[in-house]
């Protein structure tokens, strides 16, 4: 089964694919190049053609969760409220991180997103989970559900600042209690912030 979304049998994805299942298998560390380039089937050339090194294909991992972040875009429900529509988008992001197949590998994500000479994928904001928070701010703002003096990319900051500080403790603290229950009470608070009462 893959674990790229996308339906294709590119050399790309065969090395994602590979990537992926040696990481849960055995640990990112203890996963070479030239493991990910066997049990893909394909070459070092198209190794290097695609991705610079090991980090960039855990660095994937942030496109896997927005291709579940469309899905979730295509199902919501039109009639409910930006706010309530923030707060089930802020909790399907939680328990997709908490019950994730991809769970033990997102501290190794976060440590090498800090330590990494490259783009940040986790923090770019052409990421549809960027997207989707502007877009419900936005249409928050138009709609007059929320108010405040901050521009919709100064709330889509903050919010997104908030969601990846709750992930990363839950991480150092070893996920022993539920992230998409804590976060429920701090996201809820901000957007009761922002809610026009």
């Amino acid at each position: 089964m893959a674990y790229y979304k996308k339906k294709e049998t590119s050399a790309r994805t065969k090395i994602l694919d590979a990537s992926w299942k040696l990481f849960l298998d055995q640990g990112y560390a203890n996963t070479t190049i030239n493991q990910i380039i066997e049990e893909s089937g394909t070459s070092r050339g198209a190794f290097y053609h695609h991705f610079r090194g090991k980090e960039e294909l855990l660095f994937q991992l942030a496109s896997h969760y927005d291709s579940t972040y469309e899905d979730w875009l295509d199902n919501v429900p039109s009639d409910i409220s930006p706010d309530q529509k923030l707060l089930r988008f802020s909790q399907y992001v939680m328990k997709g991180l908490e019950t994730s197949r991809f769970v033990t590998l997102l501290p190794c994500l976060y440590g090498l997103e800090v330590m990494t000479e490259y783009g940040r994928p986790i923090i770019n904001p052409d990421r549809k989970y960027y997207q989707i928070v502007l877009s419900i701010i936005k249409e928050g703002l138009e709609s007059g559900c929320f108010q405040s003096e901050l521009s919709p990319n100064e709330l889509t900051e903050y919010y997104t600042i908030l969601e990846r500080g709750l992930t990363y403790d839950w991480l150092l603290k070893q996920r022993r209690y539920s992230l998409s229950q804590y976060a429920e009470r701090i996201i809820s608070a901000f957007v009761a912030r922002i809610t026009k009462r």
